[in-house]
């Protein structure tokens, strides 16, 4: 764009529109002398009433466990708010300019570097709808045929065609599926604190690219209109609510200060004119980002938002077609969609589905909260289904170097927080005299870096300065006067401070990504995607709040939060909230992601047709509660026949199966109507809830097992069948894996964000290039030893003693292949940290000197190949559609126990035993905040390294089981279930490896240390990879 073009447009911006809640005026306000004129402290000021419940505190705080930590112990705090007047503000942009001050740099520098990326990925678009135009000669993408393993080259195209890249993902998004993938049209970008806006306009200018045309035709840009709001909020909003975000088409910033905010705006205006507008008429056929203000107190404008809901000018409705993720009713029957959450955000939204709002929390401003406050906070956001949030959050660990960043050298941080002093003061007791009270001449600034904990330290430390000699007589103990205020629930008041006492002002708590994460998980949060400084130690983090979604029960352990998670035992009898989260799972996938063409299909062959696994589910639960209570079936009582067991055949010979099962129609005519499936299994599921309204609070250990297992049972897989079928004995995860063998016909999954997997994989790259350079080229190819020891495995859980023993809320329930608790003898030796990649694997493959037939046995059932097999293109099939391998290389290789296994000896190596790989779980668990597991992401992901920080996290698997040598055998100590004879004993054939860990479907209840998996060796649709193993 031209100079005398932006001039034009900055010349042409009107006065930014701030709406002022306190007379309901939206006009704009002519002036900051007009704007400054307005009332802006409530009758009841909620910020002093904090600064005096904070005053008064009486208990004592301890920020660690040691003798240097009870040095910085306090009972008092000062509110961090007050540090963010208008003169602190000014102060603290000086702080930002310190070469000291490294957060806003370093956020800053995320923002330069990977703006475009950003502002795609938070409306959901691929990366690619903003990289430079370029042809990619040679460049194949899968044709859309409808087949989960066959591909067809394609005609060449440009990498930027839109057609491609962003209705189907397909050479810009790296993904290949028959189902169009339309964009977002509307975006809403809503900044939880404003200050200077000077990091922010980097994203600003990203989002205004978004509505350029392309190759600078007069067609429309990728996006029609986009605005942005900035709302500053305080701690004593937690009891708000963000309801849905999606609000006014105004932008609104919201500011204790209007003369502030209308400088902020004005500035803005005049220096981003090319791509910012204060316009709320020419913003589309201008293309510039709308921005506006909102001139509020915080709860003022955080009811107003709320209120609004889309009430005020609506957008107007754009004509080409977008799809935003949410579960969709209209794919539901109607029995199932009535008895699902409806969400009214959600609901509302239906109509609007191309407009996407995203939330941006920059500055590392949640480590001003402590890690309840964080987690409560991000907890009172609901975004709708759809939306994103962007978190900036500073993970350094440098002690010294944060201990300069936030008490640098000139001063200037000194300056800031006694600034904030003195406002506390003057909101406190406006009338007193100088140098009285709470003011900056009676402390003195302290701060310290606790690293046991994570939190950068700031606090007032009342003193006697030599300074003030004057009054060394009346300062042992500091009076601070609490006059009486109208409304307020405090009387007047003296607080009393000692001399050399601590007050607690501001805190910056910093998190490593293991703490991000478990940060996320308490807060119901799902990361999509991240960005790093050069350093890697800062970080901006894109969540979500998934439709489907099972937290890590490790969560509040890491970040110290224990007492959180007590009373829940995640293994004892599920809850009726369990149920539900895990109903509202299953009705995703099997009635929202497998399309009616798929119900009658066999993707895997050894299975049987999806439409049985809809009815097993209920009918198993059926059979069960029917048995424990000595009742009628649910009706109709002859599904239990149909749908009680499925099959495992022989991989090897799939006409022989060696266990029991039911009998099922042989043609579609004869099964039973999908809508009379849906009607059973609602019944079944109110008998569900009945036996919680009449049996919680007074559980027996039976009926608590009978529960633990049919919920087990559907929420996951495995090999065994529970009286139900072998691979299908928790069908969750099993019809997963029917899904992925028909991954192209699939709908895309709704209620989550669809991933861009070049973007996720130059993550990766530049991941691996810092491990590189920090802990040596060959860090991901490490191995790690172990002596020869003795190791427990198992639990103590025997179900033949349930009628003869009490319940026991913390009894940790499992199957007969966890019971007992046993010892086992391990040898010494050596094993991978990580398991075997697509990209190692295919190297492998294709270094194999064998012919063509043989090298098709080797090649895993998780890869789509093209019709020139291996040689040509390769994809990695997942719910999302075939994902080209460049971007999948680093992943680890789903494949059969044979073929890993031959890896392994190539490598020379093995497969470790079922001792090894248990001893190598303990050290580095399966489950984790990190880890991929519970439909964390819907497909593998990079494994990553342990890490030895003050979180240390453990080497992760990337989402897969993991195969052992070992086959299922009766060991020492073995007894079957009475409850479920043949549970485990059916499938004691030599045949079945024993599996530890879990994947990317699993839920994480099972993936427990006691938890034994078992498939067939030569089976290649289950989630499984490998680590290799190698003898001391």
């Amino acid at each position: 764009m031209s100079v005398s073009a932006t001039a034009s447009r900055t010349q042409e911006q009107p006065p930014p529109l701030i709406l002022d809640l306190r007379n309901r005026s939206n006009s704009p306000l002519s002036s900051p002398s007009e704007a400054g004129s307005i009332e802006t402290v409530p009758p009841v000021d909620p910020l002093r009433e904090q600064l005096i419940s904070g005053l008064k505190g009486t208990e004592l705080v301890i920020p660690g466990r040691t003798d240097a930590d009870r040095q910085f112990g306090y009972t008092k705090r000062v509110s961090t708010m007050f540090l963010y007047g208008e003169k602190g503000l000014s102060i603290y942009e000086d702080i930002t300019k310190t070469k000291a001050y490294y957060p806003f740099e370093a956020e800053k520098e995320i923002l330069e570097t990977y703006g475009d990326e950003i502002a795609c990925r938070m409306f959901g678009l691929p990366s690619s709808a903003l990289e430079e135009e370029q042809a990619d000669e040679g460049n194949e993408v899968f044709e859309a045929t409808g087949s989960g393993n066959s591909a067809a080259k394609k005609e060449k195209c440009a990498r930027g065609d839109p057609s491609v890249g962003l209705h189907n993902y397909g050479v810009n998004g790296g993904l290949n599926h028959s189902k169009p993938i339309h964009p977002t049209t509307v975006g809403l970008a809503v900044e939880l604190g404003s200050g200077s806006l000077d990091k922010t306009r980097h994203l600003l200018r990203s989002m205004a690219k978004l509505l350029q045309p392309k190759n600078k035709t007069s067609t429309p840009g990728i996006m029609k209109a986009i605005e942005y709001k900035a709302v500053r909020l305080s701690r004593f909003a937690f009891s708000n609510r963000i309801s849905s975000l999606s609000l006014t088409r105004l932008s609104f910033q919201l500011d204790l200060e209007a003369a502030s905010l209308y400088s902020t705006l004005t500035s803005l205006a005049s220096v981003e004119g090319d791509c910012v507008t204060t316009s709320l008429q020419d913003h589309i056929p201008t293309r510039r980002v709308s921005v506006s203000g909102l001139h509020a107190t915080y709860d003022e404008g955080l009811a107003f938002l709320k209120e609004q809901n889309l009430k005020a000018s609506p957008t107007p409705a754009i004509d080409s077609p977008a799809t935003s993720p949410s579960v969709s009713p209209e794919r539901l029957p109607p029995t199932i969609a009535e008895e699902g959450p409806a969400d009214a955000a959600s609901t509302a939204r239906r109509g609007d589905e191309k407009r996407k709002t995203s939330i941006l929390w920059l500055g590392s401003s949640i480590g001003n909260f402590t890690r309840e406050e964080a987690v409560e906070f991000l907890k009172g956001i609901d975004l709708a289904t759809g939306d994103t949030m962007l978190i900036g959050i500073d993970g350094c660990d440098n002690g010294p170097e944060i201990e300069v960043a936030y008490n640098d050298p000139k001063g200037i941080t000194r300056a800031f927080i006694l600034e904030g002093v003195d406002q506390a003061g003057k909101c406190l007791h406006p009338d007193l005299e100088a140098g009285k009270g709470l003011c900056s001449q009676n402390f003195e600034y302290v701060n310290r870096w606790n690293g046991e904990i994570g939190r950068h330290e700031v606090a007032d430390k009342t003193t006697r300065l030599v300074a003030l000699a004057a009054y060394i007589r009346a300062i042992d103990d500091l009076v601070v006067p609490v006059p009486a205020v109208p409304g307020s629930e405090y009387d007047a008041t003296e607080i009393h401070l000692k001399r050399g006492e601590l007050l607690q002002i501001e805190v910056s708590y910093k998190y490593t990504p293991a703490e991000a994460m478990a940060l996320f998980h308490l807060a119901g949060l799902r990361l999509i995607q991240q960005w790093t400084d050069s350093s890697h130690r800062h970080s901006l983090y894109l969540v979500e709040k998934p439709s489907v979604w099972f937290p890590s029960p490790s969560a509040s352990k890491v970040l110290g939060l224990e007492k959180e998670g007590r009373g829940k035992n995640v293994y004892g009898v599920p809850s009726l909230e369990d149920w539900e989260e895990l109903w509202r799972a299953w009705d995703w996938l099997m009635h929202d992601i497998i399309p009616p063409s798929l119900r009658f299909n066999k993707p895997i062959p050894l299975r049987h047709v999806p439409l049985f696994y809809v009815g097993h589910a209920p009918a198993f639960r059926d059979i069960h509660l029917s048995r424990y209570f000595n009742e009628p079936l649910t009706s109709p009582a002859h599904f239990a026949d149909i749908f009680e067991r499925g099959i495992d055949p022989n991989v090897d010979d799939p006409s022989v199966i060696g266990h029991s099962h039911s009998e099922v129609p042989q043609t579609e005519t004869d099964w039973p109507k999908f809508e009379e499936i849906v009607e059973y299994e609602h019944n079944v599921r109110q008998r569900v809830r009945r036996v919680y309204e009449e049996h919680e609070g007074k559980w027996e250990r039976k009926l608590a097992r009978v529960l633990m297992m049919v919920f087990e049972h559907e929420m996951c897989a495995s090999s065994s069948s529970l009286i139900c079928d072998v691979f299908d004995r928790m069908h969750h995860e099993t019809s997963v894996y029917i899904c992925l063998q028909a991954c192209k016909s699939l709908n895309l999954p709704s209620g989550t964000a669809l991933p861009d997997f070049p973007s996720l994989a130059r993550f990766t790259a530049r991941q691996i290039a810092h491990e590189n350079v920090t802990l040596g080229p060959d860090a991901r190819k490490s191995t790690v030893a172990f002596p020869a020891q003795t190791i427990s495995v198992g639990h103590d859980d025997d179900d033949r003693i349930d009628d003869s023993t009490a319940y026991d809320p913390a009894h940790e329930y499992g199957w007969d292949c966890e019971n007992p608790k046993r010892e086992v003898e391990v040898g010494s030796f050596k094993i991978d940290l990580l398991p075997v990649t697509n990209g190692e694997y295919r190297a492998w493959l294709m270094g194999l000197k064998i012919d063509d037939e043989e090298r098709k046995k080797l090649v895993p059932a998780s890869w789509a190949v093209g019709k020139e097999g291996v040689q040509g293109r390769l994809g990695v099939k997942t719910l999302w559609g075939e994902v080209e391998m460049p971007y999948a290389e680093e992943w680890p290789v789903s494949a059969s126990a044979e073929q890993l296994e031959r890896f392994a000896k190539d490598k020379g190596g093995r497969l470790p035993t079922f001792p090894e790989l248990a001893l190598f779980l303990q050290h580095h668990p399966a489950e984790s905040p990190s880890s991929n597991l519970g439909f964390s992401s819907l497909h593998p992901v990079p494994p990553s390294l342990p890490t030895t920080t003050r979180s240390p996290s453990p080497a992760t698997d990337g989402g897969l089981w993991q195969w052992t040598s070992s086959t299922l055998v009766p060991w020492k100590g073995y007894v079957g279930s009475s409850l479920y004879p043949g549970y485990s004993s059916d499938f004691f054939d030599e045949k079945h490896r024993i599996v530890l860990g879990g994947s990317w479907a699993s839920a994480r209840r099972i993936v427990r240390r006691s938890f034994v998996n078992f498939y067939q060796g030569g089976y290649p649709f289950a989630l499984i990879g490998a680590r290799v193993a190698y003898d001391a």
